[in-house]
């Protein structure tokens, strides 16, 4: 046989079989459960604790109002993105209890071994807001917030991190934010 010929051979081989193995991958799809993109219940729960509707004549109405509630909770606003109708903000609290501090000085004494620098040392609870116009009525506003907390140790690592879904806090923000709203838009 040629040269040429083998080489040619040999192309055809290697392309028959990538052709092959490209025609198997593409037939073998992934199984997925069939409400794998579902939200569970207890998701939907948490989502409507964080989400309440307002009437008023835009979003600024409801970001200015909740400017002005965050800063009354001693929040410090990072970010507002009016045209998106996002809104963040943050604050830094004593994390550390007593009796944790306590428990891990005695260990300390006891044992040894640095327990104290893993005692909680700083929270950060962060707050984020979207505002998004209704799609049922005009005038209508719906605004979520999402509230998470980070806890950090004496060496600044993380030693905590999740979503608040405490319904008092949020109950507690929506009330506020509804006497704001009333007093911006009195004043107009």
């Amino acid at each position: 046989m040629l040269p040429r010929a083998r080489g040619i051979r040999r192309q055809f081989v290697l392309l028959a079989l990538l052709g092959a193995f490209v025609a198997s991958c593409a037939g073998t799809q992934p199984k997925y459960p069939q409400d794998a993109l579902r939200l569970s219940e207890s998701a939907l729960e948490i989502r409507s604790i964080q989400t309440r509707k307002f009437e008023v004549s835009d979003e600024s109405v409801i970001l200015a109002a909740s400017i002005g509630v965050l800063q009354d909770m001693e929040f410090n606003i990072d970010e507002i993105e009016r045209p998106l109708g996002v809104l963040t903000a943050s604050k830094v609290i004593d994390a550390d209890s007593a009796e944790e501090k306590v428990g891990l000085f005695i260990m300390d004494v006891i044992i040894g071994g640095g327990y104290m620098q893993t005692a909680s040392d700083e929270e950060k609870i962060i707050v984020t807001l979207v505002v998004l116009p209704s799609l049922e009525r005009e005038n209508e506003y719906t605004a979520r917030f999402t509230l998470q907390r980070v806890v950090f140790d004496q060496l600044e690592r993380i030693k905590l991190m999740g979503v608040i879904g405490n319904p008092e806090i949020y109950q507690d923000m929506f009330e506020k934010l509804s006497k704001s709203i009333f007093l911006e838009t009195s004043q107009q």
